[in-house]
């Protein structure tokens, strides 16, 4: 198992959303967009300004991001 931060990420700033011990990099990704759907919930206010959820091993490497703004359609949506 490896330990694996998830922090809430602006253009400015970095907040500690916290640490786990997960079996690999996949599982860490559905941590992360388990947080995602939770942060749209709990703190709407930060849909839209560009906040994204960075998954990173112990050592500071960057395995997985995801945006918490939810992906839009195209120009030509109705």
């Amino acid at each position: 198992m490896r330990r694996y931060h998830f922090d809430l990420v602006d253009t400015d700033s970095v907040t500690g959303a916290g640490g786990a011990l997960l079996d690999d990099d996949k599982q860490a990704r559905k941590v992360a967009l388990q947080l995602v759907q939770e942060v749209r919930v709990t703190r709407p206010e930060l849909i839209g300004h560009g906040y994204k959820i960075v998954v990173r091993t112990e050592n500071g490497g960057e395995v997985w991001c995801a945006a918490i703004d939810p992906l839009t359609s195209g120009p030509d949506s109705p």
